[in-house]
């Protein structure tokens, strides 16, 4: 089985062998702040081969889609709300209709499917197009999430190094810089908020010295400028603003 459905007010499950129609979602970096704080949207997929440990009569409410790992366990999960759950047109699948503030990103599907096979590569986000990494973002918070280490109580290493010439987007730069932290397949935020929150939180006031190497292709590709309160400012300079205000000095390497 790839996925569960927990439905949180009974604690009941729905296993499944594969979903269809869940992962829709084709947002940008450049909508995702408006995307999630628009109105709710409303998702229906269909649950592969189920099994059931409950009444279908009890399937309602809250839920949480689990992506499970090739042992079973829980690799990150989705939470939406209001589903509901009927029998499909014919016995092999269940329809579930649910609502969701950011559509799961259509690239996530085949992300999770490569993670069951083995870890995430060094580098690895890059082999993603421009337009995709969105996905690998949204898999990596989600793993980091789900999974229980001592990771966040470790003290971090006073140089970083982080590779630039594939960082042509905002989304690039945040694949980049989790990568830089926390290893292949790491995360350290997808929005600017984010990004100081952990930051803050990881180094807890202690400066951090970052070799951002071939800057330049940020600096030019990330050149458009943003309204934020206080004025306007150019991605780039934004996040080199986030990461001053949160004692990493950035070093061209």
């Amino acid at each position: 089985m790839k996925y569960s459905v927990r439905f949180g007010e009974h604690d009941a499950f729905v296993f499944a062998c594969d979903l269809e129609g869940f992962f829709v979602g084709c947002y940008s970096d450049d909508d995702f702040g408006a995307l999630l704080e628009a109105e709710n949207s409303q998702v229906t997929f269909r649950l592969v081969r189920p099994i059931l440990d409950a009444p279908i009569e009890a399937l309602r409410g809250d839920i949480e889609v689990l992506v499970l790992d090739a042992e079973g366990q829980p690799m990150g999960r989705y939470a939406l709300w209001g589903a509901k759950l009927v029998v499909g047109d014919v016995p092999e699948y269940l329809v579930v209709t649910a609502q969701t503030g950011l559509p799961p990103h259509v690239g996530a599907r085949q992300l999770w499917d490569r993670f069951r096979v083995s870890r995430p590569r060094h580098g690895e986000w890059r082999t993603l197009r421009v337009g995709d990494r969105e996905a690998w973002l949204e898999v990596a918070g989600l793993r980091y999430t789900e999974s229980a280490s001592e990771r966040d109580y470790m003290v971090p290493p006073r140089g970083i190094v982080m590779g630039g010439d594939e960082v042509k987007d905002v989304a690039s730069f945040f694949c980049a810089i989790g990568e830089a932290f926390r290893g292949p397949g790491g995360y350290i935020g997808q929005s600017f908020t984010e990004l100081g929150e952990s930051l803050e939180n990881y180094l807890q006031v202690a400066a951090v010295r970052l070799i951002w190497r071939d800057i330049s292709v940020a600096r030019s590709s990330l050149s458009a400028v943003m309204n934020i309160a206080g004025g306007s400012i150019s991605k780039f300079d934004l996040i080199l603003r986030v990461l001053s205000q949160n004692n990493v000095d950035v070093v061209p390497g």
